[in-house]
């Protein structure tokens, strides 16, 4: 399906099967790219969806370039908090506000391909699942140092042993979750630890969780905004403290 430039009152109103959360801070030179990097993949793919960002505070113009894009297509939509706000708060504030029937998590540099949000949606409807995760480990790491490697697949290990070892991707934002069951979730981590929360989350209650494979690529526009030491640190509280 392809997103018409101009605004049409009758899909606005529609129920759309896919809720795309991207929560963007300081994200105006990938912002700048999204008619090609993300609207055109997502069209090619048939993919029915509102996309709603949900920026943190950003003082680079990231908001005004959505704004723009947001005021000539359709299902485009841009929530600004009141004042400068976290990871979670980003991400809680875009789950009320959604409409879909499944809501999908994405990065705003793009790390993993919009075109495989497809590929969640297939598996989450033919094994009815509650969540699909999208995993690198199933699938393959581009562009990434040894370090950040190195510390992701081990938080993963680590993750992995404490609340499952049928999810192999906790960190990894790209997720597709159920939208009647993400919005029974209180969020307790404020930043990408979060990740990891949701799927332990799942987990622990029971829900379907599932994964397919696909490819995380390293970013290459505007800087990250991932705080290694405290994203460690929340990491570990959220393994020694578990979920509930």
């Amino acid at each position: 399906m392809t997103t018409p430039l101009a605004r049409n009152p009758d899909m606005e109103n529609r129920i759309p099967e896919i809720s795309l959360i991207i929560p963007c801070l300081n994200e105006a030179q990938n912002a700048a790219h999204y008619e090609e990097t993300l609207f055109k993949p997502l069209e090619d793919a048939g993919i029915e969806s509102e996309v709603i960002f949900s920026d943190g505070g950003s003082s680079d113009g990231t908001a005004e370039i959505i704004a723009k894009i947001s005021a000539r297509r359709t299902g485009v939509r841009l929530l600004e908090a009141a004042k400068s706000s976290s990871f979670a708060e980003s991400i809680a504030m875009a789950v009320q506000a959604s409409r879909g029937v499944y809501v999908v998590l994405f990065e705003a540099d793009l790390s993993f391909s919009p075109g495989d949000i497809a590929k969640l949606l297939a598996a989450a409807k033919a094994g009815d699942y509650d969540c699909v995760c999208g995993s690198p480990f199933l699938g393959s790491f581009e562009g990434f140092c040894f370090t950040r490697k190195a510390l992701t697949c081990l938080a993963n290990l680590l993750l992995r042993l404490r609340f499952g070892r049928a999810v192999t991707s906790y960190t990894q934002i790209f997720k597709l979750f159920r939208a009647s069951v993400l919005k029974t979730m209180n969020f307790k981590n404020t930043g990408f630890t979060l990740d990891a929360e949701l799927i332990a989350k799942c987990l622990a209650h029971g829900f379907k969780v599932a994964e397919v494979p696909v490819t995380m690529k390293a970013r290459t526009l505007d800087s990250s905004k991932l705080n290694a030491m405290a994203e460690i640190c929340s990491c570990l509280r959220l393994i020694i403290r578990g979920v509930r």
